[in-house]
Order: C-alpha cells, then structure tokens, then sequence
C-alpha cells in the first residue's frame, strides 16, 4: 500500500513567530507529523540560508503555496498587526505584510489563509483579517483531522449523493384571494389585549423603536407572536400598514392618531409572488384595522424626535410594550420587535372619503377609554364649569 503525496496539489506554507524554544519545536513537530501523512510543508527550520535570502524566500513560498498556516499566538497577533517595536520580529512581520497584501489583492476572499492554534486560549490571537475564517485547534485530535482533512482535499464530513425527489400529494389550489388571506388583526385579542398607547425610543446609534403599549401582557405578547408567524422578523413585502395622522378630528381631544392595519396592495404582492394566481378586481376583500388617539402634554417633542430619527435611518423597529397597571410607565419587549421600513406620516387634511386612513376622520364617534392625559384634562374642564 503506498501514501498518495500532497506534494502534487501544493506545497503548505506554515508561518508562525519564535515565542520560545518550546513553541518552535512544537511547530516543528506539526510540520513533521503534517508531512509524514504526505502533506508537503514547508518551514523555515528546514532551511539553513535560502541563496535569494529569506524575504524574497518567504515571498516566493507564500505566493507558491496551496495554503498558508498561521500559527496563532499572541507573539504573532502582535507582530502581524504591527504592535511591537521595530527592532522585534522582522520575519513575521514581514510575513504578515505579505499576508495583508494577498488577501486584499483577492478582493478580501480568502481561501489560502488558514489560522491554527496549538492551545486553545489562543484562538483570541487570531489576526483580525482572518478572524471570519475556519480555525484549527491542533491541540485535539478532532482539530488536526479536520485541519488534514482541509489541507488533503477530503470533506472531514462526506457529502451524500443526492437522491430523488418525493412526489408530494396533489392539493386543491385555492384560487379566490380573499378565502385565504388574513387580516394582522385578530379583534378579540386585541380586545383582550387592551391597546392604550404608543411609545417612542430613540438611539445614537441604530433605528428607533416605534412601541405599540398594552395593558395586558399575555395578549399583547401574543399579538406579536403570530405576526411573527407571519411577517418574519422582518416584514419584507411592508404588509404591515402604519400610519400616523396628525391634525384635529372632530370628537377627539388634540393629538394625533395611529392606525394599524393590513397594507392589501403589498400583501397581494406577496402572494403574487409566492406564484399564486390573484384577482383584485374580482374577489372582495374583507379588513380590520385598529386605530388609537394619542393625547401627548404639550410640548412634547417624542413623535417629532421619532419622525426625524426615522428620516435618517429610514427604518425602525415595530415592538410590543407593557404598561404598569397605573399606566405611568411601560416596559419594551424588545425581542418580539419587527423590522421595518414604511411608515406614512400624515395629516388630517389630506385624506379623502376613499383613503384607507378615512376611518379615522370618524374614530371621534367611538367610545373608547380615556388615557391618563385625557382624564386629567377632562376633570380640569369640570373645574372650570
């Protein structure tokens, strides 16, 4: 039985910094482990004195190598990212400018460079070109299979042909759009929910939060919960419709109004390109929305910071929160929030009988409960008569 040598598909280049004798002599042993398994490796141990001298030695077998392995200290992170005085660790140095220049001559693709570790605490030395890159603990005997594995060619896992496909049981295609589409708004739990309030939050450095507040948290956790089901984490095709109208409504105390909804144009979309046949001028479609009348104090200025938050991410986060029961706070629930990127600000004036928003020229007919802020200024009206 003969050895295949890997001398035939490229040499491998091993780089690494003289921490110690002992370390040096460890690479030492894994370049001559590596080698009698037919890995062809080359190191600078093997070398007395190259005659082209070792920077254009180094060079040449960096650039001539199948791969290269960098042997990860925290010697070696220091002299690659240029750390040290001046006077220490030329070759490495060296080396490592080589390795910077390869990588960005490749458009920052790597397939060449490959990090190794002879102990695992110093996988946090791995240099930072090549620290989205696989590493090899060689420490474990898991680590230097799957290294050889790699440098030999041979997936450590194998890959299994691939079979036929099933045939799947014949369905009946639903073809009527409005039998099977659903509306974001299940009204009993948001009934049980008990929807009281919008919030904002706003960052220095990411997208704001728009917070839709409940009083109820099993509910409005659960409204989430299936928009997620849904939507996704992120409402891609902007299904979701939010809007906020500002400007008096005749019956409401002054403030502005959120409505929430389904966006039926984007939904359709959704469909269509799911490659579901859609008839909008046929089918009749039947939707549900929600709408609540914000009352802030005067002068507040959160809707305004959101708006201009919002005009320079041109994104925000939908989420869910929790209002204390006196409604004098409310808590986010920041991991059931939904990115998304549509939001329509509007006002009052410019919504028409047919516009999807005209529901909430009329919401001041609606009996609903009062905020905190509209209780307090309907007993100062009381006051006052």
């Amino acid at each position: 039985m003969t050895r295949e040598s890997y001398s035939k598909s490229g040499e491998v280049f091993i780089s690494y910094s003289w921490d110690s004798e002992e370390h040096v002599r460890a690479v030492l042993d894994l370049s001559n482990r590596l080698r009698a398994e037919g890995v062809d490796c080359v190191l600078d141990q093997y070398e007395e004195s190259p005659p082209e001298g070792w920077p254009r030695w180094m060079d040449r077998k960096i650039r001539d190598s199948k791969f290269v392995l960098m042997v990860c200290t925290e010697t070696y992170y220091r002299r690659v990212m240029g750390d040290t005085a001046a006077e220490e660790g030329h070759g490495v140095k060296w080396e490592g400018g080589l390795i910077y220049q390869y990588i960005y001559n490749a458009g920052a693709t790597n397939a060449k460079f490959i990090p190794v570790v002879l102990q695992k605490q110093d996988k946090t030395f791995i240099p930072t070109p090549l620290q989205s890159a696989t590493h090899y603990d060689v420490s474990t005997g898991s680590g230097y299979d799957r290294l050889y594995s790699r440098l030999v060619g041979r997936p450590h896992t194998e890959k299994p042909k691939l079979g036929q496909l099933r045939s799947l049981p014949k369905k009946d295609v639903k073809t009527n759009f409005s039998v099977f589409l659903s509306t974001p708004i299940d009204p009993e739990l948001w009934d049980e929910a008990k929807w009281r309030g919008v919030f904002v939050r706003i960052y220095e450095s990411r997208p704001p939060d728009l917070g839709l507040a409940f009083l109820n948290d099993t509910a409005a956790r659960r409204i989430f919960e299936q928009w997620h089901q849904r939507y996704g984490d992120r409402d891609a095709f902007e299904e979701l419709r939010i809007s906020v109208i500002e400007g008096e409504v005749r019956g409401e105390q002054p403030g502005y109004s959120v409505h929430v909804g389904i966006d039926l144009e984007n939904t359709i979309k959704r469909y269509r390109a799911a490659g579901l046949t859609v008839h909008a001028d046929r089918d009749g479609f039947l939707t549900l929305t929600r709408i609540h009348r914000m009352n802030p104090a005067p002068g507040s200025k959160d809707l305004e910071m959101f708006k201009q938050a919002y005009r320079d991410f041109k994104v925000y986060t939908l989420i869910p929160g929790i209002l204390k029961p006196d409604q004098s706070d409310v808590i986010p629930i920041h991991e059931l929030g939904i990115y998304k990127s549509t939001i329509h600000f509007r006002r009052v004036e410019e919504i028409g009988p047919n516009d999807e928003d005209s529901v909430v020229l009329d919401s001041g007919s609606v009996k609903r409960p009062l905020t905190e802020f509209g209780k307090k200024q309907r007993g100062k009206k009381k006051k006052k008569s």
